[in-house]
């Protein structure tokens, strides 16, 4: 099925009626299952063939396809996620998999800028048709009662907050069709690195139920269509938030053994796990 995609406006003619001014079009070849708008960007969900990047240009009135991913995906939901100045496009599809997409136009394997660089994938284990974008907040804005006031307090106390790449983060939360509810967070290189050993120790330590692997479980499931298996190497990079949360109910000698395993303290992956949790929640 072939879509064309219309970019309209809203302008007033009169006092009394509004009309749509019809300023540019996009035939595209695809089912377009969902649209998502960033400033002048626009992310296209294909019900077959995984996403399509585009831009708005003013100066021709014109939409331009930047990148798209080759790999046969039937996308069910898509979301953005950011830290700083990195945005990274989330895509599940029909296999209940995340695959974490960027556009880089200067990465080798983007074949010179017109395909999205898969950075990660997880096997998320349940299935949504939504992707919402939310604030991850700080931990020291969560228990506060005004916000608004609250952060204003906070930039007037600390110059420095605002200006790093944590306090501008966005993350995506979603509801299953089973009932539950989650959220993706994007995480600083160091606490990443952290939490990756602290649930790498923890697969290890702890008892898993029916004995089966946490790794195996989260691992990229290959797509059952014709030249759904091109490539066979998984990314990972996700963080399971089930396996290092549990951290926290742990016993304090056994926090302590797993910390310092890790070459850590409890203290530090303490403030890890509760600036993650703050970031996951919604208000």
């Amino acid at each position: 099925m072939d879509v064309t995609l219309y970019i309209i406006n809203r302008a007033a003619f009169s006092s009394c009626y509004h009309t749509l001014l019809f300023l540019g079009f996009y035939h595209a070849h695809m089912q377009v299952q969902e649209i998502k708008l960033f400033k002048t960007f626009f992310l296209l969900s294909d019900a077959y063939d995984s996403l399509h990047f585009l831009v708005w240009r003013e100066s021709d009135k014109s939409l331009t396809l930047l990148a798209k991913d080759y790999e046969p995906c039937q996308v069910f939901a898509t979301g953005m996620i950011s830290r700083g100045g990195a945005m990274a496009f989330v895509c599940h599809d029909d296999r209940q998999n995340l695959s974490f997409l960027q556009y880089a136009p200067t990465d080798a394997a983007a074949r010179g800028g017109n395909k999205l660089v898969c950075r990660a994938d997880y096997h998320l284990g349940t299935q949504t048709t939504t992707l919402n974008s939310h604030w991850a907040q700080s931990s020291l804005l969560f228990n506060s009662c005004t916000m608004t006031s609250s952060l204003a307090a906070l930039k007037q106390q600390d110059t420095l907050f605002g200006r790093l790449e944590d306090d501008n983060r966005f993350a995506v939360n979603y509801g299953s069709t089973d009932g539950s509810f989650g959220s993706i967070v994007p995480l600083s290189e160091p606490t990443y690195w952290r939490l990756t050993a602290l649930q790498s120790v923890m697969s290890n330590a702890l008892e898993s139920n029916c004995a089966l692997s946490h790794r195996a479980w989260r691992l990229y499931r290959r797509s059952t269509r014709r030249a759904g298996c091109r490539t066979n190497d998984r990314k990972k990079g996700v963080i399971d938030g089930d396996i290092v949360m549990k951290f926290v109910d742990l016993p304090l000698p056994e926090q302590e053994d797993l910390a310092s395993s890790i070459g850590s303290t409890v203290g530090l992956v303490m403030d890890n796990l509760l600036e993650l949790g703050c970031a996951a929640s919604v208000v």
